[in-house]
């Protein structure tokens, strides 16, 4: 295949940004289909006029139909979707940029969405999918999956097919101040429900003094989940930007302060690492820690955009990751 795409860079190369364009025209549809003409240029950044010949070039070819409540794939053209996904992947040399990755970064396995978070919500989706993929080869009856909080990782339960799993989902740690939707508790509950296995809810803040803590922990039933959440062998987590998760959870200004002399680039499991990885600040809370992540067989980190790349890095650097899912942006800036 890579011996086709570079004869095909060589001899057309015009051919190439063709493919680009009408394979982000579909993989979008696919994500809010049924879709109206004018909405989805708006959403992908596209002239209506340029995208009105697109899309009747994609309804010729049975990849797309277009009915009173929009556009949505045929069957046809959600089978070439799948099929062409290695394709795509080599065309836009994402899979050079995953083998680029893994050295960097030292990581076993990299999967790079094509796209920009920061620039297309949709690839947050996908980066979703790509997450709820490497998921589903790796469960196993009687696995424990910790998850964090974040809109990235929240992405994942809405990718994932209906299926029946004996698994038991947990929240990594105490809620960390975010909104309802992106806590931890909402995400396990809603994977939980997805892969027809059970969940645990840990409900307890952040925040709380060593008293409270130890109160909190004395409990016989926040005791029996963080058993649980201790015995997870599947961590999925996001990666944050240390400055922007700070200003979410209403820091106290002193903290802001202190990330902001510290250099503080990046956010994960309640710790804020400097751009060597090194813990300048960490959020009082329980549930799992950074040491704990030596004893978890398979570690997932989620993060996209290329403003993430320095806060995705600084995380890799020194904490031991198995698999990152990130998209094209973030790839891009860290390899620059």
């Amino acid at each position: 295949m890579k011996s086709i795409i570079e004869i095909q860079k060589k001899i057309a190369p015009e051919s190439i940004d063709i493919v680009k364009k009408r394979h982000n025209i579909l993989r979008s549809i696919s994500y809010l289909q049924p879709i109206g003409r004018r909405n989805l240029a708006a959403k992908i950044g596209v002239g209506e006029r340029v995208l009105r010949s697109e899309v009747n070039k994609l309804k010729d070819s049975n990849l797309i139909k277009i009915e009173t409540a929009g556009m949505s794939l045929t069957k046809n053209g959600e089978t070439f979707l799948e099929e062409s996904e290695d394709y795509i992947k080599e065309l836009l040399g994402l899979t050079n940029l995953e083998d680029l990755l893994k050295a960097r970064l030292n990581i076993e396995k990299v999967v790079v969405i094509p796209g920009d978070s920061d620039e297309n919500p949709l690839v947050k989706d996908e980066i979703g999918k790509g997450v709820a993929t490497a998921l589903l080869k790796l469960l196993k009856d009687g696995d424990v999956i910790a998850v964090t909080g974040g809109s990235t990782v929240a992405a994942i339960a809405d990718q994932l097919p209906k299926t029946t799993k004996d698994v038991t989902v947990v929240p990594s740690r105490g809620a960390l101040g975010e909104q309802v939707e992106i806590q931890a508790n909402t995400i396990a509950a809603a994977l939980a429900n997805k892969l027809g296995g059970r969940y645990k809810l840990l409900h307890a803040p952040d925040n709380l003094s060593q008293n409270a803590l130890s109160s909190i922990i004395a409990d016989p039933k926040i005791a029996s989940v963080l058993e649980a959440i201790k015995g997870s062998n599947i961590l999925i987590h996001g990666i944050g930007e240390a400055g922007v998760l700070a200003q979410r959870r209403s820091t106290d200004p002193e903290i802001l302060d202190k990330l902001e002399k510290s250099n503080a680039v990046a956010e994960a499991f309640g710790y804020y690492f400097d751009a060597k990885g090194n813990i300048v600040h960490q959020v009082e809370s329980i549930g799992l820690k950074l040491t704990d992540l030596q004893h978890i067989s398979k570690v997932i980190a989620v993060a996209g955009g290329k403003s993430k790349a320095k806060a995705i890095e600084a995380v890799a650097i020194n904490h031991r990751q198995h698999i990152l899912v990130t998209d094209e942006g973030a790839a891009m800036e860290i390899l620059n």
